[in-house]
């Protein structure tokens, strides 16, 4: 197994090698996590949003408190470099994740816009709404606060910001524009879609799986991490966003509705469970809430689960034009060479029919 993930990094590093001769530099400035070195070897980890940032930063954040502990105040712990110049010569193994174009896209549509997260509605919704929709334009109520931005909406947001040369968001940003993957020489390319077996592997090259405390993080975050994610998911609603949220107009039960659809769209919890809570149950409680969410993800069938997902990538790909599609084909083109990804997948562009009314994005608020 070992060999074959080891034959597996290699071609993934030959076929960047190839397309970069191809498709030129890149520009970045991203940064990279340097872990603990190994008799003053570094591990350092080019870190991409919506490809496994979350889950490297909490057993990197793990692994450092234990060397820590260990050597004290080590300055190659906390080193943090920027991928600016045309070459970098490191002694340090170097680990990145990429991760399909579209349905990393689309994760970050799902988790900064179409769920509860206000930060990300004020920063990037509601002037999508704004540029969209035109001023007068936006529905009232939710248009200040960005909260009701469809994913048609967003991708011609970030296709106008990518046309007028604006700064786009780290979590929207495609990736051959991250880490300066033309300039660097990255030892192993992991991707989400193998992130398993591609994750336990990289775990173990960087030393993350020598002491408990990261082993148990790696196993947490890695691979019993969706309890953690729905608890803390239903813990910001009632909590830290809740009075953001309703000062947008949404009241619990609608943020609530929304956080469920968001992990059935995420393939936590499956579609034919429905949201188990009424109008009326306003005053229910996080513990409450937090044991249906958890109850339903236990009791969710894998096969519906994976069906879900592919569903919703259908569903949000088919509220595109195909003009948008074809624009977005375009901005993500080096990283289908780059990374050997599908430029034209059929769930974005093949048809999408909704034979049962079935929606993971229609009206999410429910609303007449």
């Amino acid at each position: 197994m070992k060999a074959e993930l080891e034959c597996r990094f290699a071609q993934r590093k030959d076929i960047l090698k190839r397309a970069c001769d191809r498709v030129g530099s890149t520009v970045s400035s991203r940064k990279m996590i340097l872990t603990h070195p190994n008799n003053h070897k570094t591990s350092a980890m080019c870190v991409i949003q919506k490809a496994g940032s979350t889950y490297w930063k909490h057993v990197v954040a793990a692994y450092r408190r234990h060397t820590q502990s260990i050597i004290g105040e080590d300055s190659h712990s906390k080193i943090v470099i920027g991928i600016t110049e045309p070459k970098l010569n490191t002694p340090h193994t170097l680990f990145t994740f990429v991760r399909n174009p579209y349905t990393r896209l689309l994760s970050g549509y799902v988790d900064k816009i179409f769920s509860i997260n206000p930060v990300y509605w004020k920063k990037v919704g509601s002037k999508a709404a704004e540029i969209v929709r035109g001023k007068g334009n936006s529905s009232a109520g939710n248009a200040s606060c960005g909260s009701d931005v469809t994913f048609a909406e967003f991708v011609d947001f970030i296709l106008y910001s990518n046309d007028n040369k604006m700064d786009i968001d780290r979590h929207f940003n495609p990736i051959h524009r991250h880490c300066g993957f033309c300039h660097v020489d990255f030892d192993y390319i992991g991707k989400m879609e193998t992130f398993v077996d591609d994750m336990v592997f990289v775990s173990d090259v960087m030393g993350l799986l020598k002491y408990d405390k990261s082993r148990d993080a790696v196993i947490h975050w890695g691979l019993e991490g969706m309890h953690h994610m729905i608890y803390s998911n239903a813990f910001s609603v009632f909590t830290s966003r809740r009075l953001q949220m309703e000062r947008c107009g949404v009241t619990l039960i609608e943020g609530l509705r929304v956080t469920w659809k968001r992990w059935q769209i995420r393939g936590m919890i499956s579609m034919d469970l429905p949201f188990p809570l009424k109008a009326d149950d306003d005053q229910v409680t996080f513990e409450r809430f937090n044991e249906l969410a958890q109850k339903a993800h236990n009791e969710s069938d894998p096969k519906v689960l994976s069906e879900g997902k592919k569903r919703a990538l259908r569903e949000a790909y088919g509220s595109l034009t195909y003009e948008a599609k074809v624009r977005l084909r375009k901005l993500f083109e080096p990283e289908f060479k780059m990374f050997e990804y599908d430029p034209m997948p059929d769930y974005v562009f093949g048809k999408y029919r909704n034979v049962d009314k079935f929606s993971f994005f229609d009206n999410k608020f429910l609303r007449d």
